[in-house]
C-alpha cells in the first residue's frame, strides 16, 4: 500500500521553506505506485513531465517483478515535495533514501566495435531547490541510477554535489568491490561535469536493482543491492560531506537534472525516504557485537575452525568475509584484542578450547591462509 508521507512532530519556518521534524522510524515517503489507476493520477502526486505509469512491470521488493511502476524517458523529471517540508540528518536521526530501478540489460557486454555503448542517463534524486526562475539555486544534490558507460560495461552510478565540507566526494572516487571505476566528467556543457561519478559493472540480464544512500550529518554512504534481494553487495562511504542549512525538500525521478537519456528510459519503484537510527561502525574483531574483542569472539572462530560458512557470518567465525574460518579471522581478533569496552569482571569465563588454543595466536600472526 502506498504511503506518500508520514511526518511526526512540529513544523517550523526557515526562510521561505518549512522544516520537518520527526523521530527515528518515520517514513516520509513510501511509494510503490500501486494505488494509481492512471498516469494522470500519478502525476497529481509526482508533478512534472514524461513520467508514465506502467501497469505491468513493477518490483515486488524481493528481487522479482510484480505490480506497477513509474517509467520515465528522460529529458525532464517528475518530482514530489517531501511532506512536511525540508528534512535534515542529525546526530540522532539519519536519513535513508532508496529506490528499485529496472536494468533492461541494454548495455553491451562485451563491447561491439562500431556500436554505441549503453548511454542511459536516468536516476532518482534528492535535493533542495529554490524554485526561483531568475536565480536558480540547488544544494545538497544526490543522485542514484545510471549514467552512460563512463567506463566499458559500467553504467550504474551515484553522485553527490553542492554540500558543505569538501563539497562532496571530490577527488575521492573509489571502485566498488574491485569493479570498474568511474571517471570525472569535464565537459562544461554537461550538468554533471562538476561531479565525481562512480560507476560499477552491470549485473548482466534484465533485473531490478536497489540503490540507496544513507545520510549522516557529515557523511554519505551509497549502497547497491544487485537484484534487489535485500543484500547490499557494494557500498562506498564519503566523509566530510555536510548537508547545508537548506536540507532536502524534494525527490525526483527521470533524467539527472532533467537531461536527456539517449539510451532510453527506466522503470522506478519502491521509492522510500525514512529516518533511521545512526549506524555505529562495527568494531573489527568483535564477532558477537558486544562492543568488546575478547574470549567470546575467539571462541566463535575456534568452534568453527576450518569451516566453510556464509561470507561475513561473524557468529560462525567469518569476520573477514572470505567464507572460510581460519587464520585471517583469528588474526583480525588477535590484532584487535581487548579493543572496546570490557564486560563486567567475572562475566566471561574462558572455555577450555579457548585456553588450549589461545597459543595459536603467536603462530597465527605470522601465517596467513593461502
Amino acid at each position: 500500500m502506498r504511503n506518500v508521507g508520514l511526518t511526526l512532530g512540529c513544523t517550523a519556518v526557515l526562510g521561505i521553506a518549512s522544516t520537518s521534524w520527526g523521530a527515528v522510524g518515520d517514513v516520509l515517503v513510501n511509494e510503490d505506485f500501486e494505488s494509481y489507476a492512471s498516469t494522470s493520477a500519478m502525476s497529481a502526486v509526482w508533478a512534472g513531465f514524461d513520467g508514465t505509469l506502467d501497469l505491468a512491470l513493477g518490483s515486488d521488493g524481493l528481487g522479482g517483478s510484480a505490480g506497477q511502476s513509474a517509467f520515465h524517458e528522460g529529458g525532464s523529471v517528475n518530482e514530489q515535495m517531501i511532506p512536511g517540508g525540508a528534512v535534515f540528518p542529525t546526530a540522532t536521526e539519519w536519513l535513508k533514501l532508496s529506490v528499485d530501478i529496472f536494468d533492461d540489460d541494454t548495455n553491451l557486454d562485451p563491447p561491439v566495435a562500431g556500436v554505441s555503448p549503453d548511454n542511459k542517463r536516468m536516476s532518482l534524486g534528492m535535493r533542495w531547490f529554490n524554485d526561483n526562475p531568475f536565480n536558480q539555486i540547488a544544494e545538497n544534490i544526490l543522485e542514484l541510477g545510471m549514467y552512460n558507460d563512463t567506463v566499458p560495461n559500467a553504467h550504474h552510478a551515484y553522485r553527490a554535489v553542492i554540500f558543505n565540507g569538501a563539497g562532496g566526494p571530490t577527488g575521492n572516487i573509489q571502485s566498488w568491490g574491485g569493479w570498474d571505476m568511474g571517471t570525472v566528467l569535464t565537459d562544461p556543457l554537461d550538468p554533471l561535469s562538476e561531479i565525481d561519478v562512480n560507476t560499477f559493472q552491470g549485473t548482466g540480464g534484465a533485473v531490478w536493482n536497489r540503490y540507496s544512500v544513507i545520510i549522516s550529518p557529515d557523511t554519505v554512504t551509497f549502497e547497491f543491492d544487485t537484484g534487489a534481494d535485500g543484500t547490499v553487495d557494494f557500498s562506498d562511504t564519503f566523509t566530510d560531506v555536510i548537508t547545508t542549512a537548506q536540507g532536502f525538500d524534494r525527490i525526483r525521478f527521470g533524467g539527472p537534472s532533467g537531461i536527456t537519456s539517449l539510451g532510453g528510459g527506466n522503470h522506478f519503484d519502491n521509492i522510500v525516504l525514512e529516518r533511521i537510527a545512526p549506524i555505529v561502525a562495527s568494531l573489527l574483531g568483535d564477532y558477537n557485537d558486544d562492543g568488546f574483542v575478547g574470549i567470546e569472539d575467539l571462541n566463535l572462530v575456534l568452534q568453527n575452525w576450518n569451516a566453510n560458512v556464509t561470507p561475513f557470518n561473524k557468529l560462525l567465525g567469518d569476520g573477514t568475509g572470505d567464507g572460510f574460518v581460519g587464520i585471517e579471522d583469528l588474526n583480525e581478533i588477535l590484532g584487535n584484542w581487548n579493543a572496546g569496552t570490557p564486560p563486567p569482571p567475572g562475566s566471561v569465563v574462558p572455555e577450555p578450547t579457548t585456553l588450549a588454543l589461545l597459543g595459536l595466536g603467536g603462530v597465527a600472526m605470522l601465517r596467513r591462509r593461502r
